[in-house]
């Protein structure tokens, strides 16, 4: 008997059953012609069959619509080929990293996760989320996350590799920019300026990377008489900076030079400065650290150590995925940056 009126029959009812089944590694080594195991290579570890077979099987998982199951396979490989990374959820400086550490890590087959969070009480519930997700390797890429957080990600056996945070150093592999010679040039490139008077405006005093970028700054300057008091801007943001700026403002004498502990945070003290009517470098000659591309743009063209961040994401990348087991792993790698000279450090006549 005939479908009803409005009914499908069961012929269509199967053609539809079929249309939804998900495609499989048993229908793309049929429709081209090879072994099931060949098409998991194909996909796993494309590098072990040959370029004419790769396309044939790429060309028939096309035809078929088949996408290969992650979760299938990193079952059977015990590695899922995702890696997290703990991050604040805002600045430049982080986006731009992000961005890179997602580019590289495409170019090897994985993924990116993030786990963001907005404020530094929030990483503990960052960290913890990561337990819930099987991960090949995490990556630390927030200096707030501070020591004893670091202790139990040491004894955790997820692999995991610290980005430019120097309190990381002993306790997990870490990978950074050199924080302490890069301030170091760039007050030495002041002191060359004839410079008798300095501040540096760091963004949080309790996180290590500003104490250890301080660190380089005010001994290299010390070596030569020239003082360098530190100032809190209390965050790494635009704004924070901004806002410090506008203290500075008030300020009696100013100092001949201003080294901020970030580019970002540099970006908002040369604005609020600006709004005062104070310029860099008519009234005070200014530096940064990170050599964000927006340092080169011709609002802010400013003077800055530039973090091979390439070469970084690289190095934390061979470190988290490249070596077996935890004693494999180097203590830490340190990468030297380049000053970049902008017109925030070029003295006028005027």
């Amino acid at each position: 008997m005939g479908a009803k009126p409005g009914e499908a029959s069961s012929a269509q009812v199967r053609n539809q059953q079929q249309a939804n089944r998900r495609v499989t590694s048993v229908d793309v080594a049929a429709e081209s012609g090879v072994s099931q195991a060949t098409v998991a290579r194909v996909f796993s570890s494309p590098e072990k069959v040959s370029p004419a077979t790769r396309e044939k099987v790429r060309s028939a998982a096309e035809r078929l619509g088949y996408v290969p199951n992650a979760i299938a396979r990193s079952l059977k490989s015990q590695r899922t080929n995702i890696v997290g990374a703990v991050v604040p959820a805002y600045g430049e400086y982080w986006q731009n990293v992000l961005a890179e550490f997602s580019r590289q890590l495409a170019q090897r087959s994985y993924q990116l996760l993030l786990f963001s969070f907005a404020k530094p009480e929030d990483v503990d519930g960052a960290l913890g989320s990561v337990a819930q997700y099987r991960l090949d390797g995490v990556i630390l890429a927030s200096a707030t996350i501070g020591q004893a957080q670091l202790g139990r990600m040491q004894s955790s056996p997820l692999p995991s590799v610290a980005f430019n945070q120097p309190a990381a150093e002993g306790l997990v592999p870490s990978v950074s920019v050199d924080n302490e010679v890069g301030m170091a040039e760039l007050a030495q490139h002041l002191v060359d300026m004839t410079v008798g008077t300095a501040l540096y405006i760091g963004g949080v005093s309790s996180v290590s990377t500003d104490q250890v970028r301080y660190r380089g700054a005010v001994q290299a300057l010390a070596e030569h008489g020239v003082a360098c008091p530190y100032m809190e801007a209390g965050a790494y943001t635009y704004d924070a900076g901004y806002k410090a700026a506008g203290e500075l403002a008030q300020r009696d004498n100013l100092p001949e030079a201003v080294m901020v502990g970030s580019d970002e945070v540099a970006f908002g003290v040369l604005d609020g400065l600006e709004n005062a009517g104070i310029s860099a470098p008519r009234d005070l000659l200014l530096t940064g650290f990170d050599g964000l591309p927006q340092a080169s743009w011709a609002g802010y063209d400013l003077t800055t150590l530039v973090q091979a961040t390439d070469v970084l994401v690289a190095q934390a990348i061979d470190v988290l995925l490249d070596s077996n087991t935890a004693a494999d792993r180097p203590a830490s790698v340190v990468v030297p940056g380049t000053i970049r000279y902008g017109m925030t450090t070029k003295k006028t006549d005027g």
